[in-house]
Formats: structure tokens, C-alpha cells, sequence
């Protein structure tokens, strides 16, 4: 019926595809092309190609140093091409041959501002397929992402004038109209905000449709657990993962049953914490299960996992790595559903925060009351939601805002 492109740019592993494959799936269900931009086709090619999807590399390019972290989303831009107006040429040209090759008449972005920008210089409609974290509000200059953090609206906006600028170069190039604020690079066709308002990055977005999270992709394997009590904690984590160590330690003592998902985990790792009441996982876990029967969750704050435990009324342990996470986890810990490891700082005594976790009944009560809260929500609406208002756009009902 209609090619579609899904488009992701910044990013890693499976956390952007994976939630996006059950509605690429049902979208060609009802008859369309889904083609793929991958920024990591190394990582989840496999993935693609057992769902038989194939997959193009999205036009990217390695992220250059800046002094200290990202402040804004303007920041993040700057470190990805926006700094240089010939770079972001480069970018931009690569999406628009992309856009051109697979014939799309919907871009679907999946934190790809760059994808963004090639389709209004095309004339092309977007969805903002976002998480909460890629979609900005629109506000100007784009707000501080590190709210903990005193960021002055100077250097706010000077952050801002410095994207807008590389921004408008290449409009004018093609021949586009202008933008006056940096904001409206987000500005098209239909945001659609997968996520719940408890959990979106920016609580201070204002008036917003959520849309609900969408259901796993996900194929994981059965669990046994280890014959140890009837407390049972699952955990996800990886190498990257910030006092990954202190959280085995951590396991390792509390002395109750834990089934631990640690792709490629170093088997001198495995072998320091090897104990009855653990079993190490060499496949990922059946995460229907897991939200069934662990009472506590530990996660490096993937928006997913975390989403689905929380949808159980289970508490959790979050060890985010990056900011994206970061600010997820803090809602969480807003919300007294769990808590968050601060990734800069000691893990202090984990063994103790996990019997917290696990016995103090005000955490899960908390994670119980967002899970009651949307007892009546139906996943499997929202992925018939999505693609009932994709056919809509490909039909013409909505025009892009981002037209030249």
C-alpha cells in the first residue's frame, strides 16, 4: 500500500527497535513496506533478519568531544554534526538519497533529528516515534536536561544558536524556508509519545498526548529459578552497566534467588559469584514471566524493562549508564517505585538497598499504585492505534508541518 521508512539515528543495542518491531510488523500486516535505517546494523541485524526485515546504515557520524556533559538536546546535536554546517550537509544528503531510495511517503523517526530535517527539506510527513526523551518540548531554547544542574539560559540559548545556524545553512542550500528557533525542527506531522506521563524525561512538558508503552518484542527463554526461598529478583545487566560488580556482590550476599540476564559476561565474573541461589542466564529471560514472578527487578533503566515491571506493580533497582537513563530512573525514584544508583558516585551498600527493596512494603505499594493506575490499559490498542493513524496520514488526513 504505502513504503515507510522507520529512521533511527542515535542510540544503541535493541532499546529503539525493539519496541518499534511489533508495529513495523502490524503496519505490514495491513499491507505496507516498512523498510529500516539502522544507526548499529552490526547489533541488531539478526534481529531484523529474524522477523525477515532488511536494513539499510543510517547516515551517521561519531560523536566529537565537547567540555562536560550535554547540557540540552542542542548540546547532543552539536557532538553529532550540527557543529559544522558541512558535516551536517553530509548528514542530511545521505537521509534525503535514503528517503529517495526506499520510495517513502512517511518517515517514522526514532531519535533521528537528522532524519527530521531531511524530510522537511523533502516535503515529506513525519511521525515522532519518541520515547519522551527525543521529542523535546518545544520550548526556546530547548531546556536544560539536567535539571539538578544550574545551566543559565544564555548558555541554554547559545547552545541553541549554534545547531539553528548549521541548521539554516543547509535549509537554504535546499532552498527551504528558515527556522527561528531551533524547537521547531520537531515540529511535524504527528508526535506520537510512546510512554506514560509518570515517565516521560521533561515532567515539566506541559499539555501532551500519551500514547501508552508498546509490548515487548521480545522472545525470551523460561526461567528456573533456583530452589532458594519465595523472594525472587531478576536482573539485567551488562558490561557497560555502571557498579555492575557491586550488584553481583550485592546478590551474591543477600543469599536470595536471583535469575541474572549478563550478555557476554566475563567468566571470571561468573565464576567470583557463583553460588546456589543464583543462576546466570545465557539467553535473554522471558520478561512476561519475570514481571510475573520476581518480586524485584534490576535494570540498567532501559525505558522497556523498566515500563513492564512497573506495569506489575514491582519495584526496581535502576544503574542507568547514560543520561537518557539517567532521567528515566529519577522519575521512577519520584514516583518511590524504586532507586536509582548514581552512576557517578559510590554504590554504597547495595546489599542493604536491595533488602529495602524487597521488604519494605511502601516500594512496592508505590510501583502497585502506577500499575492500578493503568489496569485497564491494553498494549495491543496501542499498537492498533498507531498504524489506524499512520493510514490515516498516508491517506492524506494530516499535512506535514514541516513542508517547506
Amino acid at each position: 500500500m504505502a513504503s515507510i521508512l522507520y529512521a533511527w539515528e542515535f542510540g544503541a543495542n535493541l532499546g529503539h527497535v525493539g519496541p518499534f518491531m511489533p508495529l513495523a510488523q502490524e503496519l505490514r500486516q495491513a499491507g505496507h513496506e516498512v523498510h529500516w535505517a539502522v544507526t548499529q546494523p552490526a547489533a541488531v541485524g539478526d534481529f531484523l533478519a529474524r522477523n525477515d526485515f532488511t536494513w539499510l546504515a543510517a547516515p551517521t557520524m561519531p560523536e566529537v568531544t565537547r567540555p562536560g556533559p550535554p547540557l540540552s538536546y542542542a548540546d547532543i546535536l552539536l557532538r553529532f554534526g550540527y557543529a559544522d554546517p558541512r558535516a551536517l550537509f553530509g548528514l542530511v544528503g545521505g537521509w534525503r538519497e535514503t528517503m529517495r531510495l526506499t520510495g517513502a511517503r512517511l518517515v517514522l523517526a526514532d531519535h533521528a533529528p537528522t532524519a527530521l530535517l531531511a524530510a522537511r527539506s523533502l516535503g515529506t510527513p513525519v511521525m515522532l516515534f519518541s520515547n519522551g526523551f527525543t521529542a523535546p518540548p518545544r520550548h526556546s531554547p530547548l531546556p536544560n536536561m539536567r535539571p539538578w544542574l544550574q545551566v543559565s539560559g544564555q548558555t541554554l540559548g547559545e547552545l541553541d544558536r549554534a545547531a539553528l545556524s548549521s541548521v539554516n545553512a543547509v535549509l537554504a542550500r535546499y532552498g527551504c524556508a528558515q527556522m527561528q528557533h531551533l524547537a521547531e525542527l520537531f515540529d511535524v506531522a504527528e508526535e506520537a509519545l510512546v510512554t506514560f506521563p509518570e515517565l516521560d524525561h521533561y515532567p515539566d512538558r506541559g499539555p501532551a498526548r500519551y500514547w501508552g508503552s508498546l509490548p515487548s518484542a521480545g522472545t525470551g527463554q523460561p526461567v528456573t529459578w533456583p530452589a532458594v526461598g519465595n523472594r525472587r529478583i531478576f536482573a539485567y545487566l551488562r558490561a557497560e552497566s555502571p557498579h555492575h560488580e557491586a550488584v553481583l556482590a550485592a546478590l551474591h550476599a543477600l543469599g536470595r534467588a536471583a535469575a541474572i540476564y549478563f550478555p557476554n559476561m566475563p567468566p571470571a565474573l561468573a565464576a567470583k559469584y557463583s553460588a546456589a541461589h543464583l543462576s546466570y542466564l545465557d539467553q535473554p529471560a522471558d520478561i512476561e514471566q519475570m514481571t510475573r514472578e520476581a518480586d524485584l527487578a534490576i535494570t540498567y533503566a532501559s525505558l522497556a524493562t523498566t515500563t513492564a515491571f512497573l506495569l506489575a506493580g514491582k519495584p526496581l533497582l535502576l544503574l542507568p549508564g547514560h543520561l537518557e537513563q539517567f532521567m528515566v530512573a529519577r522519575r521512577v525514584e519520584e514516583m518511590g517505585a524504586g532507586l536509582l544508583v548514581n552512576p557517578e558516585k559510590p554504590p554504597g551498600d547495595l546489599r542493604g538497598v536491595l533488602a529495602d527493596l524487597m521488604d519494605n512494603p511502601s516500594w512496592r505499594a508505590n510501583a502497585t499504585a502506577f500499575a492500578a493506575k493503568y489496569a485497564a490499559f491494553d498494549q495491543q490498542a496501542v499498537i492498533g492505534n498507531l498504524v489506524r493513524r499512520i493510514g490515516e496520514m498516508l491517506d492524506g488526513t494530516t499535512a506535514s508541518k514541516g513542508t517547506p
